[in-house]
């Protein structure tokens, strides 16, 4: 049993103090650098001399898993192989006879981790998109006919926006390639935005009552194997909050006893952006919400997270794919939207309720405009708590396939 627990490494992240070393004991060690990145070192000794490998990063490497993975290096040590020399050999090798798979497993620990907010997104466009598609082939075998393929199968599925990221990513695979020394010339390079999902319109799209009420009922009848999918669906609702924040949160973020409950997002998986406030979120949570997420507790297989993934491999998390794939299956017969759009759908509906702008823009970790977001710094919890109550209300309504009149809530949340 090691000496760390993740509320001390999570309390450190916030801290923002840079760590020399926590150990964890046997050698694992927690570090903290002073731009913020919060790594996972194995240090043991081989020969006589100190040596050090890197295992990864946290919160991507879980505790339980750098302890994992500590344990399988110091194996290794124990049959006297240096593990940290061991990888590096293996980048070596990778120059002479590397498939895609080993580019993009290196590009992404090299140039990604630590270094971007939400290192997730990449992580995820890597491992549903282009490994499947070219991750077999040699890192020189890879021709424009190979991308085009790829890219085509991405806007094939309406996912046009997607294949623009997914685009843009393998560029930057191919060039790190290039930077390598690996390749002299980049398959993707002379690919632009019309070749793949075409220049970019900022989206309006939010689902009225009508279309609320045929989605849920589609999801909800769509078999037991949709059950947590419908219930993602209604949580994405009633927390207005991203794909990912909700996929990739960990019980621990979640308070469900207290007479108040709430969600506590940290800051290091809040998205950040122009409009986005780069701090804390404590979301209050509806009674509703509380049973939604007991009843996914009861039900999932044990684990951390409330959507762990369902295969050991890669993420501990549910993919964002897989709940786009649940949203192809369900047969809701709705024009096209997208799960980004339940934000823009619950911001909608809460304006329809009567909350005022800035209490709704709260609601959605927006900042607020112009220099209010500086001077004021009220959380608004209480109002956003009515906010969020009302709009749990007429989702609850919905679910039954009840309309009508939307009545405006009190002036306290205004």
């Amino acid at each position: 049993m090691g000496k760390l627990k993740d509320i001390e490494v999570q309390a450190w992240i916030r801290a923002g103090k840079p760590i020399a070393g926590k150990s964890d004991g046997d050698g694992l060690t927690f570090t903290l650098s002073a731009k913020g990145t919060a790594s996972w070192v194995f240090r043991y000794r081989l020969g006589g001399k100190q040596r050090e490998l890197t295992i990864g990063n946290y919160p991507t490497i879980t505790l339980k898993k750098a302890r994992e993975l500590a344990n399988e290096a110091r194996t290794k040590v124990a049959q006297g192989i240096d593990v940290a020399r061991e990888k590096q050999e293996q980048r070596i090798a990778l120059a002479a006879a590397g498939t895609v798979k080993q580019l993009c497993d290196e590009y992404y620990e090299r140039t990604v981790l630590g270094r971007v907010k939400r290192p997730d997104i990449i992580k995820g466009m890597l491992d549903n998109d282009v490994i499947p598609k070219l991750g077999r082939l040699r890192i020189a075998e890879v021709k424009p006919i190979d991308v085009d393929a790829m890219i085509r199968g991405i806007v094939d599925r309406g996912a046009l926006i997607m294949a623009n990221r997914v685009l843009t990513t393998t560029k930057a695979v191919f060039d790190y390639a290039i930077r390598r020394h690996w390749i002299e010339q980049n398959p993707a390079a002379a690919f632009r935005r019309v070749d793949a999902g075409g220049e970019e319109r900022a989206r309006n799209r939010a689902l009225s009552e009508d279309e609320l009420i045929l989605l849920m009922k589609a999801l909800r009848e769509a078999g037991p194997v949709f059950n947590t999918y419908y219930l993602a669906v209604k949580l994405l609702l009633v927390t207005a909050v991203r794909l990912g924040e909700l996929i990739e949160a960990p019980w621990s973020e979640f308070d469900l006893e207290d007479e108040h409950p709430v969600w506590r997002l940290p800051a290091s998986r809040v998205k950040t952006g122009k409009d986005m406030a780069n701090r804390d979120f404590t979301i209050p949570l509806p009674v509703v919400a509380v049973e939604w997420l007991q009843e996914i507790k009861r039900t999932s297989v044990a684990s951390e997270y409330v959507f762990p993934a369902r295969r050991r491999m890669g993420k501990p998390t549910m993919s964002p794919a897989t709940l786009n794939w649940a949203m192809g299956e369900a047969k809701h017969g709705l024009e096209h939207f997208t799960l980004h759009d339940l934000r823009r759908t619950a911001r909608t509906h809460l304006a329809r309720l009567g909350v005022a702008p800035h209490v709704a823009e709260r609601c959605l970790n927006h900042k607020l405009p112009g220099i209010n977001d500086t001077y004021d710094t009220h959380d608004y919890l209480s109002e956003r708590r009515l906010a969020l109550n009302a709009w749990a209300d007429l989702l609850v309504r919905l679910d039954k396939g009840e309309t009508g009149k939307v009545v405006p809530i009190h002036n306290a949340v205004a």
